[in-house]
């Protein structure tokens, strides 16, 4: 819950890449490991490697997630679901790095991260009154 993610579903990974990502680029700019300036373009350019970051991170927790046997050992997945798997949670992953840019851009009311905790906090109350 901490990371927006729900168990057993495409939002399994959550936003936790979209975290990690920020959080390892603001150490690495904050230990001046990488310089960004203070134009218009290196901010563009820091918040698109944070994207692509993002993208490498989930697709490294997918692949981890499916070896680490969560969904199953290897031999009873098989190769080709274990790829849609993996697959699948890739596309959901990048599909919630682009719901928070399109957010962040103003397509919508608050911030990006804010708004799926929220989302998710609020699917799992409602699921919670209506289980039996």
């Amino acid at each position: 819950m901490m990371l927006a993610s729900n168990r057993n579903t495409l939002m399994e990974l959550g936003i936790s890449p979209i975290i990690t990502s920020g959080m390892v680029l603001q150490l690495l700019k904050g230990v001046k490991l990488i310089d960004v300036g203070d134009t218009a373009q290196d901010r563009r350019l820091f918040n698109s490697a944070q994207k692509l970051l993002g993208m490498i991170m989930t697709l490294a927790q997918a692949v981890a997630y499916v070896l680490s046997g969560m969904y199953g050992t290897l031999d009873e997945l098989g190769s080709f679901n274990a790829a849609l798997v993996v697959l699948q949670l890739f596309g959901a992953g990048v599909l919630v790095i682009v719901l928070d840019e399109m957010l962040q851009k103003g397509h919508g009311i608050g911030s990006g991260i804010n708004l799926f905790i929220a989302t998710s906090t609020c699917e799992n109350i409602v699921w919670d009154l209506l289980s039996p």
